[in-house]
């Protein structure tokens, strides 16, 4: 559901491979580019496959990426797995949302200097937040508040995200949800992750607003063409350097958690989609690296042979 890089780098996204000049002589001889796509791995035993896709939890309505190779993965389908299966029930959300986003024992600004709130108060000033009005959020929520204002305001949409797209079409044709951790676990996880680290990573995200743009621009270019190095630094390298305890929270026991459960799918039988968002399938402790280590075959999907 949420995905967390510094808090606001939280969606989790790079370069357009340059087209080859060839001369017209050659031109009958060479074989068409590949579409650019996100990456998506495959694990394979006798009689079981699962297909691994990594998502950006929002996206422009006008983002294109879909392609015919993930349309085939999907369409194979028993079941999808998404990080949380009922990502889309409200009422639900709202109440784990006052049980793990409020204190009203603790102020959100008490651990900031003047000149820090200052800049604070400035950036929520600037998406319509009174930040003085969220003092009994806990910083992971204000911060949360924060990303989604930046996002509305850049054009990305929650409803248009890759994991509640993939929901609305295997609700379409009765395809099984299923989730590998749940709304509580999650939110719980983001609750309890160290709140001074929270409340620094609320801070960058305010000192670095004007970034905002061609941070998300870049993370979005990354996942759509999948540049798993870029990524990598987008999602993961400053996270694990500038929190490394959330890093370690939030990115790298959900994902030691995750396998279990994969290897015990792998153990069924038939056809498997599982979806989680990119970050966690970026860098040396992402799901399929795990997997490795534990001794499972993970290979890149192959989006041409797919066609």
């Amino acid at each position: 559901m949420f995905n967390l890089k510094n808090t606001r780098r939280a969606v989790v996204t790079g370069a357009l491979a340059a087209a080859a000049l060839l001369p017209m002589g050659f031109a009958a001889q060479a074989k068409e580019a590949p579409k650019p796509a996100p990456k998506m791995w495959v694990i394979k035993d006798a009689d079981s496959t699962i297909y691994l896709f990594g998502t950006f939890h929002l996206l422009k309505a006008d983002t294109q990426w879909k392609h015919a190779g993930i349309d085939k993965a999907f369409n194979s389908a028993d079941t999808l797995y998404l990080e949380v299966a009922d990502l889309d029930d409200q009422a639900a959300a709202q109440g784990l949302v006052m049980k793990y986003g409020i204190d009203p024992t603790k102020s959100l600004l008490t651990p900031y200097t003047p000149e820090e709130l200052e800049v604070i108060r400035g950036v929520y000033k600037k998406y319509g937040l009174d930040v003085d009005q969220l003092t009994m959020l806990k910083p992971w929520l204000a911060s949360l508040m924060l990303m989604m204002k930046q996002m509305e305001v850049l054009g990305f949409d929650p409803n248009a995200g890759v994991d509640k797209t993939l929901l609305a079409q295997a609700r379409a044709k009765n395809l099984p949800v299923k989730g590998l951790e749940t709304m509580d676990e999650q939110m719980k996880i983001l609750a309890t992750s160290l709140v001074d680290e929270q409340a620094k990573s609320l801070l960058d995200a305010a000192k670095e607003d004007t970034k905002t743009r061609a941070l998300f621009d870049d993370m979005l270019k990354a996942w759509s063409t999948g540049d798993q190095k870029a990524l990598e630094k987008l999602l993961v390298d400053e996270m694990k350097t500038k929190t490394p305890k959330m890093y370690e929270a939030v990115l790298v026991n959900r994902n030691r958690n995750w396998i279990a459960p994969i290897k015990q799918i792998l153990a069924g039988s038939g056809t498997q989609f599982i979806a989680v968002g990119a970050g966690h399938l970026a860098g040396p402790d992402s799901v399929q690296n795990m997997l490795k280590k534990e001794g499972v075959t993970v290979e890149a999907y192959d989006y041409q042979s797919a066609q």
